[in-house]
């Protein structure tokens, strides 16, 4: 019966060098526990965050086909009518946020350029323009949990990060957040004038072709769940009885301290110091984006506890201790 747990062991080492794929490496963890302990818990299963929903409000004020023709001098008249043009089709939020800018910058000018002399249409701009500067942060909301790229950075997907740190780039995806962040940051200011619209495209097609945030948060959230999985699992198994006994083979134990070594020691431990590494620079620019919204700020708030970055220290502080106290107990060391 040994020697068939040790040829498990054996295979193991060839099987687990084919996997990068952290959820693959942490089941054939559990699976080769399993051969001393018992059956293993089926792989955790994760759900979706849900989305805060941030509601618009319809603009009381609008400039009429009459108006419009009186400020052709202006370049916002382009804008309006091009926005005209395209009602009652689909716009998609960061578009919509764009106008809203571009709408701000050009009204401005018109209001101040000489050719536009109707103070009642001056009135309805300025109005316009002050309506559009008060709900532009829920504008910025809206396409943050609406826009495709943007809520999709909270939605799980299998397509986890890889336990090899050379396979895959943070840095366009943490300059786009980044992006966003300084946007927010001038609405805060209410410096409309210093947002340039195209920005946020450029911001956008980074997040489309970098999906790292994404994986990102899905992996830490797997990984947790699996440390959290792995150490009640293991909390159940009585050692001291099974694979410790005083006098007798620690055969057994060795066979854990060979697993251990080669799947949580040699790949998980790493993984996570790297999932670690890029929580601590991403997390502190996602709840800057989400900090209005307490529930999913929580997981990135690094002062919070029950962020994905402290969860995932812990839940890993957790595992290692149940094994230190293993190896204290069976006298045993972890080579």
């Amino acid at each position: 019966m040994v020697l068939h747990k040790w040829l498990l062991i054996s295979s193991l080492c060839l099987l687990s060098a084919c996997s990068d794929n952290v959820a693959d490496i942490n089941e054939e963890y559990k699976t080769r526990l399993s051969a001393v302990i018992n059956t293993p818990p089926a792989e955790p299963k994760l759900e979706n965050v849900n989305f805060p929903k941030v509601h618009l409000s319809e603009s009381k004020h609008h400039i009429s086909i009459l108006e419009l023709g009186s400020l052709a001098h202006c370049k916002l008249s382009t804008l309006v009518a091009k926005r005209n043009n395209q009602l009652g089709k689909t716009q998609v939020p960061s578009e919509r946020f764009k106008y809203q800018i571009r709408f701000i910058t050009l009204a401005n000018e018109c209001l101040t350029d000489p050719l536009t002399t109707d103070e009642s249409l001056k009135q309805t701009l300025a109005a316009a323009v002050l309506e559009k500067q008060q709900t532009l942060s829920d504008d910025f909301e809206y396409m943050l949990f609406n826009e495709s790229e943007l809520k999709g950075l909270l939605q799980l997907t299998s397509y986890y990060l890889p336990a090899d740190n050379k396979a895959y780039s943070s840095f366009s995806a943490l300059e786009a957040i980044t992006l966003l962040t300084s946007i927010s940051e001038k609405i805060h200011r209410e410096a409309y004038s210093d947002i340039e619209p195209n920005s946020l495209t450029d911001a956008l097609e980074k997040l489309h072709q970098n999906q790292f945030i994404k994986r990102l948060l899905s992996s830490a959230r797997l990984q947790i769940a699996y440390n959290q999985q792995l150490t009640q699992w293991l909390s159940q198994f009585d050692y001291t009885a099974k694979v410790c006994q005083a006098g007798k083979n620690k055969n057994e134990a060795q066979i854990l301290n060979a697993v251990f070594n080669k799947f949580y020691l040699n790949r998980i431990q790493g993984y996570q110091a790297d999932l670690t590494g890029q929580l601590e620079k991403a997390s502190p620019l996602l709840f800057l984006l989400w900090k209005n919204h307490e529930k999913i700020a929580g997981l990135v708030d690094v002062q919070n506890q029950s962020s994905l970055l402290n969860r995932l220290k812990q839940t890993s502080k957790e595992h290692v201790v149940w094994w230190q106290n293993f190896y204290k107990a069976c006298d045993i060391k972890p080579v």
